[in-house]
């Protein structure tokens, strides 16, 4: 069936016949054979060349490879029942392509490295192949695209594809196939309706829990087997659902599929049944009674078989029987009774049996029967949502976050009627939207997923219209996205919505462009469009200037910005570039630049020596990414350093470390700014990892909704508690005051990442899964006065018990040995002396009370407002807002006499100055400390810092005196805060907390944090060993090995160090002569439970250690010093080992 432009684009417009649909599954699953097949039924390609072409794989390392590496797009025409009529689809008459279903098919990669891939292809579509190797199962990757369909609100359907293997390799009867293949159906729908009920939050849970309810039915534990039947029959309607149709088996290899219903079809007339209720006995424990020709329930013990083995199964094995028959003649005899039998004489040429080899006559003969592209197609176009049915599930998704969307007037900054009017407008969109409305004065709404770029001759163009520049690599970047409302046309002028914009503030985030040219996406071809409505796919030029990675295309600013895509994981390998002529420099930077913006999911940066980074998902994107530099985009030769991972520093936390540890005590830091008017007081916790890692990966949620609260304030300054704009220099964009009611409600079951409701929830359990410490847990966390760094990372700043005033368990009350005091800030106050010095104890006693003495004066300044304790749903919103509470004189520091100390009003404009610049310093000193730790400037993870503050008015005798000092302010209260000489006192402040915090870090036992693969092994019994040496030497921690049903493959589970993961796969093979592959799916962080100082003392220690066990054998201290030697950080090692012996430097030819 051949297919013109002219067709494709008359389909179009017409939107209840358009299917937006993607192809997910894991590597190797077979998703573009699949392809392949859907590809050669419109006449693009030839028969003979499906599964060898790769059509859609258009680079040349994914030919090398054998694998995706990009996702593409192609636009198909589907005419129901053509493939099976007797002429085939090439006597298809134009009137029937007329009426028939336009198909956009996009390709998905399924190595996990190029998850971003899948995260563009899911956004674009309205439903989702999910494709499964019958043999394999369920893998690693299948898990991470089901849950990006599941985020991206995508109508998911099931294909089980590669059942000849069954036949073939594993010599399975249909009733273990028909067993096995039940079981991927159930594992799949178990997947899904996890994610429904949130019962898992990752996929690496997902793959952990089904392995464990696996082991438990298999070891026999009824009650374990029984409570999961339970639950299966209390979830709702199954979303794979074989007797409904969106199930489909076949062999994308052989050509052939069927879904239930078009197998019913078939038997129906023979059996005298309906087509519907023939489908629904065909799955489940129904069988076929010849006797009383009629369905029976299906008793264990009967000796009956299922109608599925029966009527689906046993007719294909058949037919396979014909590869074991021997020769030519013997297979014809084979297939012949199945072509007599099922008409199949006209579509079957008498020469396709004469074939000299069995399985080209095998397939002929499957091919005509079972046609893979009516059974997929036909089951996409019966199953998948057209774009208007799609558009009311989708666009909760696509406007989460965006309460302005449906916010009324009231509800809106600015005057009434202005207000008024962008509510209609935005209203007017979100219609658009909610209805895939493509009347010509609906809204145009455009979502950008990617850039893509091609060589500039192979852009198609219009007559009379001029080529768009190409760069200087000669490539021109095309935007690859969807028309969601209205009608594109080409030479429209757009605006360009990055995912921060507000459309309440127009002004900022948003740019004009025009759309040069709309191109429909046939694979590596691209045919000129004049419109594409809306419900299409489309590429794009002329965005190049305007869009980096994705964007919110909208013909008025009156519009929201569609939320940004959810990614599978984050840029975890980096890599330094450095030109081999530094001449070529300019040239590394532009193709960087070009790189950033033809991969969705690349990172490029600059370090403080002036290196060029790039950070990738994994080694294969990396080596891509580095070849793709290398030969399009730079065009420069360049050295690639080693892997740079990234690591993360964090304490000593008991709940999880290693029967037999003993916890160090954990000591107060004390820090005071230069000119000694403020006092900081700062202690580190360990945060459990459960907690750590829930705020970790809400970091989209958490950032999604400090955006909705500073825009509910208009943007304004200051936030968060961090009074006076703190922390503004050091993130840029300062949360406002707590969100209103609505727009917290808005956040909650968010598409984009986990609800509000559902963090919250995995808080609360992490309290309660830390043992006896989850109370004192509880505790800190109802103080937690922010997150870092930038406000959404996993550590939090905690605020003084109280209201700050010195009431209650006080950091200033703390014994003087528990206190250390940095020197690095020291003032002129006595009260930030060392706690050594240098004449021995008792000039160390004689600082510790001339501290005491001087804290007896100092003043406690309130900080913290609880903003992340009511963000996490662990007090309450009445919280006072920030600089609403007085200082307490009650609190204040007493006098020898025991008379209170004079306290200042807080309505003196001085003492609002010196609180600001003491809120807004610690915020921004707690930023500084949670990005860069003290062992190797790594961010914190897992760590929660108590800080409280004070500060000192002088002496009455010393404000004359004192040389520098300014007054803070009028009305009598004075601190000689030195700003002329020691710069803004926040500034000072800032520092004093950074320098307070890295030390408290050091003072609790710091340790490092490491990223961890879920490993999973396919392998062979003969190959277990090798891999077992392998993961053994990376440092992997096996979790399970098991055996999988039917086959001699084994599959081991384990958790495998990031660090310890490059080379694996070469690695793998090589140990196991190809018999074993490992798929790497990112897991989590955990702390490395080693301490980084320790020193063997004791003859015990040095008996199990050794020597050297504080040096090299230290794996995390080799990992630190690893980590500082690359950032020129400075490492204790011994240079210089032998200081007599001569070094010779005499080279000898």
């Amino acid at each position: 069936m051949n297919v013109s432009v002219a067709q494709l684009a008359a389909l179009q417009r017409q939107q209840d016949r358009i299917r937006n649909m993607c192809i997910l599954a894991h590597v190797d699953h077979g998703k573009t054979t699949l392809s392949d097949h859907l590809i050669a039924s419109n006449g693009l390609i030839h028969p003979k060349m499906v599964g060898e072409l790769r059509y859609l794989d258009s680079r040349d390392d994914e030919q090398a490879r054998g694998i995706t590496m990009k996702s593409s797009s192609i636009s198909l025409l589907h005419v129901p029942g053509a493939a099976l009529r007797p002429e085939g689809p090439r006597g298809t008459s134009e009137a029937e392509k007329a009426g028939g279903y336009l198909v956009n098919l996009i390709d998905s990669p399924g190595h996990v490295d190029f998850c971003s891939e899948v995260s563009t292809a899911a956004r674009l579509s309205d439903g989702g192949l999910v494709v499964v190797d019958a043999v394999e199962g369920v893998c690693i990757q299948t898990h991470a695209v089901l849950r990006q369909a599941w985020e991206e609100k995508v109508t998911p359907a099931l294909m089980i594809n590669k059942i000849d293997r069954l036949i073939l390799e594993l010599r399975l009867t249909p009733s273990e196939a028909a067993a096995r293949l039940s079981a991927i159906v159930h594992h799949a729908n178990m997947i899904w309706s996890a994610f429904d009920s949130e019962a898992f939050l990752s996929e690496a849970d997902a793959v952990l829990a089904y392995e464990e309810q696996r082991q438990a039915e298999e070891e026999g534990d009824a009650a374990a087997a029984a409570a999961a039947a339970a639950a299966a029959e209390e979830d709702p309607a199954d979303a794979f659902r074989p007797s409904e149709g969106n199930v489909a088996f076949g062999s994308a290899a052989d050509g052939w599929a069927f879904a239930l219903p078009g197998l019913a079809a078939q038997y129906a007339e023979k059996l005298g049944a309906r087509p519907a209720a023939l489908a629904t006995a065909m799955w489940g424990d129904f069988a076929f009674s010849p006797k009383d020709k009629r369905v029976v329930r299906l008793k264990r013990g009967s000796g009956h078989k299922s109608m599925f083995e029966q009527f689906c199964l046993e007719p294909v094995w058949k037919a396979y029987s014909a590869c074991d028959a021997g020769g030519p003649a013997e297979a014809a005899a084979v297939l012949a009774p199945i072509i007599k039998g099922r008409g199949l004489g006209p579509r079957v040429p008498p020469r396709a049996l004469e074939a000299a080899d069995a399985r080209t006559a095998l397939r002929a003969v499957l091919r005509a029967w079972l046609p893979l592209s009516e059974a997929v197609l036909g089951m996409a176009v019966a199953h998948m949502p057209s774009p208007p049915q799609a558009a009311p599930l989708r666009v909760p998704r696509l406007l989460a976050g965006c309460s302005v969307a449906g916010a009324g007037a009231g509800a809106l900054d600015g005057p009434a009627p202005a207000a008024a009017e962008l509510a209609a407008q935005l209203e007017r969109v979100r219609s658009g939207l909610a209805a895939s409305s493509s009347a010509p004065d609906a809204p145009l709404v455009i979502y950008v997923s990617k850039m893509i770029s091609i060589p500039a001759n192979l852009l198609p163009r219009r007559p009379g219209a001029p080529p768009p520049p190409p760069n200087d690599a000669g490539e021109v970047f095309l935007a690859f996205g969807r028309v969601f409302s209205g009608i594109a046309r080409e030479g429209a002028r757009v605006h360009v919505l990055s995912p921060a914009y507000d459309p309440r503030d127009p002004s900022r985030h948003r740019q004009s462009a025009v759309l040069r040219g709309l191109y429909l996406m046939m694979g590596r071809a691209l045919e000129s469009l004049p419109a594409v409505p809306a419900g299409n796919v489309l590429a794009i030029a002329g965005l190049e200037c305007a869009v980096l990675k994705s964007a919110t295309l909208a013909d008025t600013p009156c519009a929201p910005a569609l939320a940004p895509m959810v990614f599978q994981a984050a840029p975890i390998v980096r890599v330094a570039l450095e030109p081999s002529h530094p001449s070529d420099m300019p040239a590394l930077a532009e193709g960087l630049r070009l790189l950033n913006r033809a991969d969705p999911f690349v990172e490029v940066g600059l370090t403080d020596k002036g290196e060029q980074l790039l950070g990738a998902a994994g080694e294969v994107h990396l080596e891509t990414c580095v070849k793709d530099l290398r030969e399009r985009f730079a065009r420069v030769d360049f050295q690639v350093s080693p892997p740079l991972v990234a690591f993360r520093e964090s304490v000593f936390c008991a709940a999880e470390a290693p029967d037999g540890a003993v916890p160090k005590p954990v000591r107060v830091v004390e820090a005071a700014t230069p000119s000694g008017a403020c006092v900081v007081r700062v202690r580190a916790h360990a945060l459990p990892g459960a907690l750590a890692g829930a705020l970790d990966e809400a970091g989209p949620l958490l950032k999604q909704l400090l955006d909705e609260r500073a825009s509910g304030r208009g943007g304004g300054g200051g936030g968060g508690g961090g009074g006076g704009g703190g922390g503004g220099g050091v993130d840029g964009d300062g949360p406002a005051a707590p969100a209103a009611a609505t727009g917290r409600r808005s956040l909650d079951g968010a598409g984009g990442a986990p609800g509000l409701s559902q963090l919250r929830q995995r808080v609360a359990a992490a309290c309660d899964d830390d043992g006896g410490g989850g109370r004192q847990l509880v505790r800190l966390l109802r103080r937690a006065w922010l997150l870092g760094p930038k406000r959404i990372g996993p550590n939090l700043l905690l605020a003084p018990e109280g209201d700050g005033s010195g009431g209650g368990s006080s950091l200033f009350d703390v014994p003087p040995a528990s206190v250390v005091r940095t020197s690095r800030h020291a003032g002129k106050s006595p009260g930030a002396a060392a706690a050594a010095a240098p004449d021995g104890a008792q000039a160390t006693a004689a600082a510790d009370a001339a501290a005491d003495a001087a804290a007896e004066a100092t003043i406690p300044v309130p900080l913290g407002d609880g903003e992340a304790a009511q963000m996490l749903g662990l007090a309450d919103g009445d919280a006072p807002a920030p600089g609403s509470r007085p200082p307490s004189r009650a609190g204040a520091g007493a006098g020898a006499d025991g008379a209170p100390a004079p306290a200042p009003p807080a309505a003196l404009p001085g003492w609002q100055h010196v609180r600001g610049s003491v809120e807004s310093g610690a915020v921004a000193g707690f930023m500084l400390a949670a990005a860069a730790g003290p062992l190797m400037d790594e961010p914190l993870w897992g760590v929660a810092f108590e800080i409280e503050a004070r500060v000192r008015p002088p002496p009455a005798a010393a404000d004359a005196a004192s040389d520098g000092a300014s007054e803070a302010g009028a009305g009598g209260f004075g601190l000689a805060l030195g700003e002329e000489v020691y710069g803004p006192f926040s500034g000072q402040v800032m520092t004093a907390v950074a320098a307070a915090c890295r030390q408290a870090v050091m003072e609790a036992d710091p340790r490092l944090v490491e990223a961890l693969f879920l490993c999973q092994v396919q392998s062979s019994a003969e190959a277990l060993s090798g891999v077992y040496a392998v993961l053994g030497r990376r440092r992997a921690r096996v979790l399970r090995e098991e055996l999988r049903e039917g086959s001699g493959a084994f599959a081991v589970h384990a958790y495998l160090p990031v660090e310890a993961s490059f080379g694996l796969a070469d690695e793998m093979r090589r140990r196991s002569s190809g018999a074993a592959s490992a798929s790497l799916l990112l897991s989590h962080w955990e702390r490395l439970q080693v301490d980084p100082f320790f020193v063997p003392t004791t003859e015990d220690e040095l008996e199990e250690y050794g020597t050297e066990a504080g040096g090299p054998a230290n794996l995390a201290r080799r990992l630190a010093d690893a980590v500082r030697r690359r950032k020129g950080l400075p490492v204790e090692e011994k240079v210089v080992k032998v200081a007599t012996k001569q070094r010779t430097l005499k080279r000898n030819v």
